[in-house]
């Protein structure tokens, strides 16, 4: 009996000092921490809590743990990042959040074109929400842009916004020279950068040597004026024959010259050669042909160099004589012949009229005055 009971209170010691055992310091869960003080060891029962960090917020679980013989419940807090939202609106602006809105994430500020911003770039998320206030868009403002000399703009004030036009204008007799107008771009300048100018425009006279006016505008040559030009008989055109007075008191697109009319050389003909034989000709430069021996010259002797760089008339030929009665010597042999043939035919009629002069007599005498006779 004594053993026995010995037995139940050694077991009944052993339970009682398991139950009895303590806990270590326990290990939070990620982004917590446990509240209160620091402890290396907690007594059986002790029940502790856990908070989340600074920029994070319960997700759900529990936040209390409980030491149960030497052991801690499991942790059921879950600790999530604060999200900011959205931080808000910007006029004539966007935000872009290159991350997320959540604790310590940033949002960047971005004016539109022609607005620039007033106040910080970038706010951050952090416990209280947005860090500080957001920026603002203001329009783009351009002071006026320079005055030119003989000239004007339009309108006129003292400031201008992005997009906003002036328009330039000369006084009379003065031709603008670059852009009409100018705007105020997103960089607070006018744009192009460089104004227009205002000039005196006149040309001189078209005055081409071997050339002439034929149509188009009179002296004084302003701005614009366009005349037509002609090259002088025996010469050729090189350039363009419209010339326009342009911005810098030039012909455009140049003047062109007046080059004498060249003829190349002429065709050989067979059985004859021509003079002077030269490798080009100039204009009304004439040449002679000529046949060879027993060859007789069938066409024009001469041919002139034309204004169309073209020798003219047609070229001649040369025939041997003999061959052809259409050549001259075979025109001569026909003149000829006809020639003998109408005189043989005269001498036979003079033969009959001296035939009948006989048979008949003289002719009756003609009665002269105060014969009484006849006539």
């Amino acid at each position: 009996m004594g053993v026995v009971s010995f037995l139940f209170l050694g077991c009944l010691g052993l339970a009682i000092t398991v139950q009895a055992q303590n806990c270590s310091s326990p290990v939070p869960g990620p982004n917590m921490y446990l509240r209160g003080s620091p402890s290396d060891m907690f007594t059986d029962g002790t029940k502790v809590y856990f908070s989340c960090e600074v920029g994070y917020i319960s997700g759900g679980g529990s936040p209390s743990i409980t030491c149960t013989a030497g052991s801690w419940s499991p942790v059921r807090l879950k600790c999530e990042r604060k999200s900011c939202g959205t931080a808000g609106e910007v006029t004539n602006g966007y935000i872009d959040y290159p991350v997320g809105n959540d604790f310590g994430d940033k949002a960047v500020i971005t004016c539109d074109t022609g607005y620039m911003l007033v106040g910080k770039s970038e706010i951050y998320c952090g416990v209280q929400g947005w860090s500080g206030r957001l920026p603002v868009c203001e329009v783009v403002k351009c002071d006026p842009p320079p005055e030119i000399v003989n000239g004007a703009f339009s309108p006129v004030k003292e400031e201008y916004s992005y997009r906003d036009v002036v328009q330039y204008s000369c006084k009379k007799d003065y031709t603008l020279s670059g852009s009409t107008s100018t705007s105020c771009s997103e960089d607070g300048t006018f744009k192009p950068l460089n104004p227009p100018t205002c000039v005196m425009v006149q040309c001189e006279n078209p005055d081409v040597v071997n050339g002439k006016w034929i149509d188009g505008a009179r002296p004084p040559y302003g701005i614009s004026s366009t005349v037509k030009l002609a090259c002088e008989s025996g010469y050729t055109m090189k350039g363009e024959q419209s010339q326009t007075c342009d911005i810098n008191s030039k012909w455009s697109p140049g003047l062109p010259t007046c080059e004498p009319v060249k003829c190349p050389k002429p065709p050989m003909i067979v059985n004859g050669a021509f003079s002077p034989n030269n490798e080009e000709y100039s204009y009304k430069d004439v040449v002679q042909y000529s046949c060879n021996k027993d060859y007789t010259l069938s066409g024009s002797r001469s041919r002139t160099c034309s204004e169309d760089r073209t020798f003219t008339p047609d070229p001649p030929t040369c025939v041997r004589d003999g061959d052809s009665d259409s050549t001259p010597n075979g025109g001569h042999r026909t003149a000829v012949i006809v020639g003998v043939i109408l005189g043989g035919i005269l001498v036979v009629a003079l033969c009959c009229c001296g035939c009948w002069y006989f048979e008949v007599g003289p002719f009756p005498k003609r009665k002269t005055q105060g014969s009484g006779g006849p006539l």
